[in-house]
């Protein structure tokens, strides 16, 4: 999620009498450097007391204005945890036998994808999209070889020879393929830090253009792939904020992701804080109210324009996207709002839909519940033998017979 190029320094950080090594991105809060050495330690961000030589660690400190050098040691002061023991014993992956470990291939659990030097970014877009089967089929029977002329061909082909390896994987894959004609085609990912290794790099950036060569090289229902199982369509209001008299406009917007906004608490007078963004159906209400400033015919100069969208089109898989990133006006840099979003196992998109969508769902959501309650009523008469519909006439007549008798 990150939004800018990071510069990774190696470091050292001594704690009690363990050492630690860690990537820190110096172009991030200070929590987030805390945050990984809670990871490790145990030890809770408000507890940790860093030092880098004489200087303290604060987290209003900049980490860039330290001057760190690679494989610095800094100190770690904190009381950890204490973490109650599991119920039960852990299994790690790589302590199963072969036998357990094809169960877990069947199940359709994937192998992970090893980070091959701050390319965490490229493996969490490919994971995401190896949860979309019908994008996988699709990517998987491409067909030809690799063409020098054709650098998203080639990216596409390694993509294909990826996700078959990721099905059938007994060990994490290392992704050196797809990487290396991901950097061919997108020289940005290639770009490297002062230290001499690959730099952090932008995860949405790296997964939207992943997916539109997919979409250039791959078919579903002879539509792009990704148009057509990841495709979003928006009706969109336009109403000028300065008049009154110039009409509402209607546009039609297709997006391929949802753009989910996120809000940090305000702080308050007392020291403690309110607002923010606690659950994602928050942040896509957010996202569905804009504002552009453009040309008004009426006015005759520039005005503010309100935007109000509405999906009109739900696509089979719905990608959203946590927008952390704003522009900080004391710094004049961008900041990242640390913040968990909370989101429910079932997200319903009704009411953010068109009143037409809308009625479209419930017709849909009514005939899916009728055909549940037969298949239930089917399952009940099969359990209990049949109901008297299903019996002979002399058998029915019987059992109506016997019911009134044992009813007197």
């Amino acid at each position: 999620e990150s939004d800018s190029k990071m510069t990774t320094i190696p470091l050292k950080v001594k704690w009690v009498k363990e050492k630690y090594d860690v990537e820190v991105m110096v172009d991030e809060p200070v929590e987030v450097f805390k945050a990984q050495l809670f990871a490790l330690t145990g030890v809770p961000p408000e507890r940790q007391k860093i030092t880098a030589g004489a200087k303290k660690i604060e987290d209003s400190t900049d980490l860039k204005s330290l001057n760190l050098k690679p494989n610095q040691l800094l100190m770690l002061i904190g009381t950890a945890d204490v973490l109650a023991a599991p119920a039960e014993k852990q299994v790690f992956v790589e302590d199963l036998a072969p036998e357990e470990m094809h169960g877990i291939i069947a199940a359709g659990v994937p192998m992970g994808l090893e980070n091959l030097g701050n390319t965490c970014y490229m493996n969490s877009g490919l994971q995401m999209l190896n949860a979309a089967p019908d994008l996988v089929n699709s990517v998987t029977s491409i067909e030809g070889g690799p063409n020098q002329y054709d650098l998203q061909q080639n990216l596409a082909l390694s993509a294909r020879d990826l996700f078959k390896q990721m099905k059938t994987a007994h060990e994490p894959i290392k992704p050196f393929g797809f990487l290396t004609r991901l950097r061919a085609l997108f020289p940005q990912f290639d770009q490297q830090g002062e230290h001499g290794g690959h730099m952090q790099q932008d995860a949405e950036e790296c997964l939207t253009q992943i997916m539109q060569v997919l979409n250039a090289k791959c078919k579903v229902n002879n539509q792009g792939a990704v148009d057509e199982l990841f495709g979003i369509e928006m009706d969109v209001k336009v109403k000028c904020a300065e008049t009154d008299d110039e009409p509402e406009t209607r546009e039609t917007e297709k997006l391929q992701k949802l753009s989910c906004h996120i809000e940090g608490a305000v702080p308050t007078g007392d020291g403690g804080n309110k607002g923010g963004t606690d659950m994602i159906t928050q942040s896509i209400e957010k996202g569905l109210q804009g504002s552009l400033e453009k040309m008004s015919p009426t006015l005759g100069r520039l005005a503010v324009y309100n935007r109000t969208y509405r999906i009109s089109k739900l696509p089979k898989f719905l990608l959203t996207q946590f927008v952390r990133f704003y522009w900080k006006q004391d710094t004049q840099k961008k900041a990242k709002i640390l913040r968990s979003v909370k989101f429910p196992l079932l997200l319903d998109m009704k009411e953010y839909c068109t009143e037409e969508y809308q009625g479209r769902i419930d017709k849909f959501r009514a005939q899916v519940l009728k055909k549940q309650e037969a298949e239930k009523e089917a399952k009940k008469k099969q359990r209990t033998g049949g109901g008297d519909e299903d019996k002979k006439p002399e058998e029915a007549a019987a059992a109506a017979a016997e019911g009134g008798a044992a009813g007197a």
